[in-house]
């Protein structure tokens, strides 16, 4: 496999990571944007963040290709029949809790902080690195270097991550009417979303 394929196999699956940063840049802006005047962002700072959501997603995708490489294809059919349905409970579970979050009246925090605190995201970054699996399967197979596979998907999965956060913020700063219960909204519907795309995808295979 060239690098240039390996690059574009790296970005198709960075894509679901994407998504969610670029929701999570969008929640953060509406937070910012609802904070009273004088009152202080208790978060982080953005970057941070996003540094630390594109970290743990490229460490799952690495420990997702390595378990894929090792295990082989023998235990793929095992995994196969559930791991679709895994990432769906997962990613519906979050995305409901984000829509609930978001409109509690009772702690403003819980609005932004409930997509990307720890335990959410690192069920997150389970979620949608569940794909990487069957890829250090294949890969295995035409033997492709587990190092360069474990060196090039990692560093487009941080980097699209870290561009998800910073669009999606100062995407939603052009966007002033959408208000942060709004955006947690649209950011559980797509949590949702890629959820059962991941469901479909899966049963459809299996169809044929």
């Amino acid at each position: 496999m060239s690098f240039f394929s390996l690059v574009l196999l790296a970005l198709a699956l960075s894509i679901d990571c994407f998504t969610v940063c670029l929701v999570f840049g969008m929640q953060r802006s509406a937070y910012r944007r609802a904070l009273k005047p004088g009152e202080k962002d208790p978060f982080p700072s953005l970057g941070g963040t996003a540094a630390k959501a594109g970290l743990v997603f490229a460490v799952y995708h690495i420990i997702m290709i390595v378990l894929g490489w090792l295990l082989g294809w023998g235990v793929n059919a095992i995994v196969a029949r559930y791991d679709h349905w895994f990432a769906f409970a997962l990613l519906l579970g979050i995305g409901v809790k984000t829509i609930i979050d978001g409109f509690n009246a009772r702690d403003a925090q819980l609005k932004v902080h409930s997509m990307f605190d720890w335990k959410s995201l690192l069920l997150m970054g389970l979620a949608v690195s569940i794909d990487a699996f069957a890829v250090g399967i294949s890969l295995k197979m035409i033997e492709v270097s587990l190092l360069e596979i474990c060196t090039v998907v990692p560093v487009v999965v941080f980097l699209a991550s870290l561009f998800g956060v910073f669009l999606g913020f100062h995407t939603h700063k052009q966007m002033k009417r959408i208000s942060l219960p709004a955006v947690n909204l649209i950011g559980g519907l797509v949590l949702i979303g890629i959820g059962v795309r991941i469901l479909i995808e899966h049963l459809t295979q299996i169809g044929h």
